[in-house]
């Protein structure tokens, strides 16, 4: 069975039958998957994330952990760890950016901000996994991997992987060198400088 077929036959079940349908709901740099799932009174989300690429525990772990500092995540409905399948609450489509104008400006950034101390204030040390060079790394090789490469099909050439590498060093010696804080990466979050 595909994974979208996956996806549906799952989904079939956790909404005991309901008629659904299913679009395309947004993407990062990974493997996983979101569909907007469109009911007749309500629309979720539906994460497909393929086990052997993707572990989603350490999202339901940080959605958990967000929810109870008191920011505003998709709530987790129903999973299957196993598969890679999560059904979330729908925060809805409009992006930060799209809403934000002169008028909003500074109700929105103050909302962030605000979360975003919610969040700190909650995070504690050895709970989450420390942001190490290796996970640095990993982020920071995104950019070429995922953004160059997969979304604007062009390949660095050596003088370009040479001043990427540079730069990259300078970020890993910078944010090693940095206080640990909590940061949101990849679907959890972790300790990072």
């Amino acid at each position: 069975m595909d994974r979208y077929a996956l996806v549906q036959d799952w989904l079939t079940r956790q909404l005991n039958g309901r008629t659904f349908s299913l679009a395309p709901a947004s993407a990062d740099a990974s493997f996983r998957r979101y569909f907007r799932v469109t009911l007749s009174d309500a629309t979720l989300i539906v994460m497909d994330a393929p086990p052997e690429q993707e572990d989603c525990r350490p999202f339901v772990q940080v959605a958990g952990l967000m929810a109870a500092a008191g920011v505003n995540v998709p709530a987790v409905l129903a999973q299957d760890l196993e598969r890679g399948l999560l059904l979330l609450s729908d925060l809805g489509s409009t992006t930060y950016l799209a809403a934000l104008n002169d008028d909003n400006a500074d109700g929105l950034f103050r909302d962030a901000t605000d979360a975003l101390i919610r969040w700190q204030l909650a995070s504690r040390e050895g709970v989450l996994p420390a942001y190490d060079e290796a996970l640095l790394r990993r982020e920071l090789d995104l950019f070429p991997d995922w953004y160059l490469r997969r979304h604007l099909g062009i390949e660095p050439d050596a003088r370009q992987r040479q001043s990427l590498e540079m730069v990259f060093r300078l970020i890993l010696a910078n944010n090693l060198e940095a206080a640990r804080e909590v940061v949101r990466s990849c679907g959890c979050a972790t300790s990072a400088g």
